[in-house]
Formats: C-alpha cells, sequence, structure tokens
C-alpha cells in the first residue's frame, strides 16, 4: 500500500494482474462523451500498456518517458482529492527516476493545478474534405505507391522521423524498438493502434511513410505523421498519399456502415510541410501539451549547450553579463561570462515589492531584468510563445530594458515543436 485515503479507500501500485480490471475501469471511465457505453478501444490500450511489451511502459513505471497517462476516476469518487494523491506519488516516482521534465495531454485548466503549464504545442495541423477528392488525385502512372509496414522497415522509419526531427525545438524520438512496436506491438482494437503505410517508388524504394488511426473517429480519418527522406518532393509524394488515404478512408467507413467526411491532418501540427503542398479546406487551432519542470535551474543547466549556441549565433557572442528572471513567489539568475553560461542558480526576487521594484536602482542586484507570471516562463523556454506574444497576453509580464529584452530573444526564440509520444 502506498498510501490510507481514508473513507475506506487505499492507493496501492498497479500490476499486470489488473490488467482485466483496470481496462475495464477506463473503458469505463474514459468513454465518449455522452456515450452510452464503455469504449472497448480503451480497454484494448489499456491493456496494451500494462502488459509489457511496450517498449518503455511498465505496471509498476507509469513515469519512464515522464508522461503520466491514463488518469480517469469514477464519477462517484470525483472532488475528494484522488488525483491530486495519485500526482503526488507519481511527481515522487519521477523525482526518483532524475525526470527534468513530464507532460501530459489532458482536459482544460485541470493540471495546473499540479504544478502544468499548457507550453507545447498540439496539433493544429489541416484537414481535408473528401468528396471528390478520390478522382481528383488520381494518377494513370503514379510515381510512388504505399505499402503496409513490417518489423523489417524500422531502420528506415527510425531514420526517415530521424530526420523529421530537425525541422522541431521539441520532438519525439522513435527508435527501431519503438517503430516495430508501433507496427505490430498494440492490440487491433486499441485507442493508440495505427496502421503504419511505407511510401515507394515504383522500383521498391522506400521514401516515406505515413501513420494514421486505423478507422475513423466519427467522420474523419486521423493521420498522426506523415514524412518523407531527405531530397524527396513533397509535391510529388502528396497525390499518390491522398489517393491511398482516400481509399483507406471509404474502405473504414464500408465496415462501419458510415461515410468518410474528412483526411484529418490535424496531428500533424502547424509546421508540417504536407500542408503546403496541396489545398486543404480547413483546420482547427492547436490544442497544447501541460508542461511541468520540478527544477527549472536544473533543467536550464541541461539546456546551456543550446543556449551558448544561440548566443554565439548571434549579436551577442562572446557576451557577458547576466538574466535575473522573477517568477513573482521565486525566480532564476543565469550568469554569462564571454558567450558562455556560467551558472544558473535559483534567485529570489525581491521582498519589497515582488517582481520588477522600481524604488530599487538600477545597479542593484536585486533587480529583476524580466517577470513573468505564473509559469508563464515555460512558454518562452519551450518556444510555443514569443516574448512580444507573452506580454501581449500577460499585462504583469514584464521586461526592463532593451538589452535583456534582446537578450531573452535571442536564447528563447519562439520555434515549432510536434510531440506525439509512443502511446
Amino acid at each position: 500500500m502506498l498510501r490510507d485515503l481514508g473513507g475506506g479507500l487505499v492507493m496501492r501500485r498497479a500490476t499486470e494482474a489488473d490488467a482485466e480490471r483496470l481496462g475495464a475501469f477506463n473503458a469505463d471511465v474514459l468513454r465518449g462523451q455522452d456515450a452510452p457505453d464503455p469504449a472497448p478501444w480503451m480497454d484494448a490500450w489499456t491493456r496494451d500498456l500494462i502488459s509489457g511489451r511496450h517498449p518503455t511502459f511498465r505496471a509498476d513505471s507509469a513515469l519512464s518517458v515522464g508522461q503520466p497517462e491514463i488518469v480517469g476516476t469514477r464519477a462517484e469518487f470525483r472532488a475528494r482529492g484522488l488525483v491530486r494523491a495519485m500526482f503526488e506519488v507519481a511527481h515522487a516516482w519521477s523525482a526518483e527516476r532524475g525526470h527534468q521534465l513530464l507532460a501530459i495531454n489532458g482536459i482544460p485548466w485541470f493540471y495546473r493545478q499540479f504544478g502544468y503549464e499548457m507550453a507545447l504545442e498540439l496539433g493544429g495541423g489541416p484537414r481535408l474534405f473528401t468528396p471528390g477528392l478520390a478522382a481528383g488525385v488520381k494518377q494513370a502512372a503514379p510515381p510512388f505507391r504505399l505499402r503496409a509496414a513490417t518489423d523489417a522497415d524500422a531502420p528506415v522509419l527510425a531514420a526517415t522521423s530521424a530526420h523529421a526531427g530537425q525541422r522541431y525545438l521539441v520532438t519525439a524520438p522513435r527508435d527501431e524498438g519503438a517503430w516495430r512496436y508501433m507496427i505490430g506491438g498494440r492490440s487491433a482494437g486499441s485507442a493508440a493502434s495505427s496502421a503504419v503505410g511505407i511510401i515507394e517508388s515504383q522500383a521498391g524504394e522506400a521514401v516515406g511513410f505515413v501513420e494514421h488511426v486505423a478507422r475513423l473517429w466519427g467522420p474523419g480519418m486521423p493521420v498522426r505523421e506523415i514524412e518523407v527522406r531527405s531530397g524527396v518532393s513533397w509535391r510529388a509524394v502528396a497525390y499518390p498519399l491522398l489517393a491511398y488515404l482516400c481509399e483507406t478512408g471509404e474502405a473504414y467507413a464500408r465496415e462501419a456502415k458510415s461515410e468518410l467526411g474528412f483526411i484529418d491532418c490535424w496531428m500533424l501540427g502547424t509546421a508540417h510541410p504536407f500542408a503546403g503542398v496541396v489545398q486543404f479546406s480547413g483546420s482547427r487551432r492547436p490544442y497544447a501539451y501541460y508542461l511541468r519542470t520540478p527544477d527549472l535551474p536544473d533543467l536550464l543547466r541541461r539546456l546551456t549547450p543550446v543556449l551558448e549556441r544561440r548566443l554565439a549565433a548571434s549579436p551577442f557572442v562572446g557576451h557577458t553579463g547576466e538574466l535575473r528572471l522573477s517568477f513573482y513567489r521565486n525566480g532564476v539568475r543565469l550568469v554569462i561570462e564571454g558567450g558562455r553560461i556560467k551558472s544558473v542558480d535559483a534567485w529570489s526576487p525581491p521582498r519589497i515589492a515582488i517582481g520588477l521594484d522600481f524604488s530599487l536602482p538600477s545597479a542593484d542586484d536585486r533587480r529583476p531584468s524580466a517577470a513573468f507570471p505564473d509559469l508563464t516562463f515555460l512558454q518562452l523556454l519551450f518556444g510555443y510563445r514569443s516574448l512580444d506574444e507573452l506580454e501581449a497576453a500577460f499585462p504583469d509580464c514584464v521586461t526592463r530594458g532593451q538589452e535583456p529584452r534582446a537578450l531573452l530573444q535571442v536564447l528563447f526564440p519562439k520555434a515549432p515543436s510536434k510531440v506525439w509520444p509512443i502511446l
């Protein structure tokens, strides 16, 4: 037992023996909104995660990749602090494993209660409506074709996805083992199951891949990943790929006795190149991952090679100085010497007027260079928002002087990210 929660409830670790009951629980609690029946795909996903086949997830180690999933509470037991108690334990496990970051995809606002901030883009890619599309993209002699991926394709998939990751600030790397799990390790009915297709030339050379949900979600077929090897034309791949997606989506629709309404590329994100090669019909705004940094100074110290490279490529090459960042209740001080990050330490803003104190002399080392309310600095750190965007959104996000502003913009530029973990 991990903890006695009172009222006849206790918290304990899950084991593989809990697979059947936990699967049924998640299927019941995490069913679709207003759905009359449990969601069998949640049952299957839970069983896959707890089975031991997943390359990183274990029943007694749900934070092996820093993502606490799946979370749920029966309706009659809500508002008792049970999730808070579970997250206290989960965060302690995370600390034991030395995590510098945790991420979770969750409902609006809820995880802010536990020290998380929405600070990494999730989704936002385009949507393509399908009436008449199949005929419009059909080619008499397409330059590429698609086939189902096999375990033998794992090296190509790993190399292609690693190449694609170079366009992003933050991404989720997938090695060969991860790709083999995605191809054949999940149950067919799991909420996380995917179909992985190889894009190849007519001569049989693999040039890219597509990963999509292996059924319809409502009227749409979601596409999770599309990538091609370096030097391959996105435009040349687009029509054969769209023809495959239309054909596959129509097959899923016939199986479900439904209709395919659109190909949903929302999961690709706003910075994906595929959106620039065909005319899409619309898009939905992106959501965001919640992020938690248990020890921000430690995380920044680990990121010093990145920060130093940014300094070296900027007008601040060889810069000496410091940044004092106030988060109103606490803060961080970065000391820079000759273009190198000499130290990053926790720092306490002045108590007289927490944050930017105009009564202090400008040379006073207690005076903040900038102030960020609550956890909003994480949005800047992970490239989710620019400094200008944060200041426009939060009146109490304040930067003092041109040098600190320019330095913050160099060290923490806005940059695209795409994270789709191995669920």
